[in-house]
Order: C-alpha cells, then structure tokens, then sequence
C-alpha cells in the first residue's frame, strides 16, 4: 500500500480539527480520504457538466446553420454569397417584418 507524508501546518490543523468534530468517528487517515474522494466527485462532475454544456452549444451552433441556410434559401441566396453582416440585416428585417 502506497503512504502519502503530510506535513502537519497550523491550517492543515484547523482543517482536521473542524472536521474531527464533524466526522468524531473517523481517524485523521479516513477524513483525509473522504475530502479527497468528495473534492474528486465534485470536479469530475463539474468536468462532466462542463462537457455536456460543449455537446450541446455544438449543437446549437450545428442547427443554428441549418436555419440560415433554410432562411438564406428561401431568399435565393447562398452562405457563400453574404457577408455576415448582410446575412444580420437580412434576418433583423425578416424579423421586424414577422413582428
């Protein structure tokens, strides 16, 4: 079994010593075990979310596309042949219009 030396400072005290009196139980060896395993779940899960958040702006940005290129169709007109601020004003003026 792997040991890991830590060295005791005043914080790393108060740290133990609030959490002794949270987990009376549990030694110094097994508080130190589960703040770890707790600080890993909570970073795999904002790592987790993080990722989820990218697949679904992706997405987004995929089917964001599709809908100006239907709108660009509809008008008789490529991606290719607007600039992206033509591209604004054409879908502004849709929009005013539709309001």
């Amino acid at each position: 079994m792997n040991q890991i030396r830590l060295n005791k400072t005043p914080q790393i005290e108060k740290v133990l010593s609030f959490l002794k009196n949270k987990y009376h139980l549990l030694s110094e060896a097994e508080i130190i075990k589960v703040a770890l395993s707790e600080k890993y779940l909570k970073e795999a899960a904002a790592i987790e979310k993080e990722e989820k958040l990218k697949k679904a702006y992706a997405s987004l940005m995929k089917e964001g596309k599709k809908i100006g290129d239907r709108m660009l169709a509809e008008k008789g007109l490529k991606r290719e042949d607007v600039t992206e601020q033509q591209f604004y004003d054409l879908f502004l003026d849709d929009h005013k219009h539709k309001a």
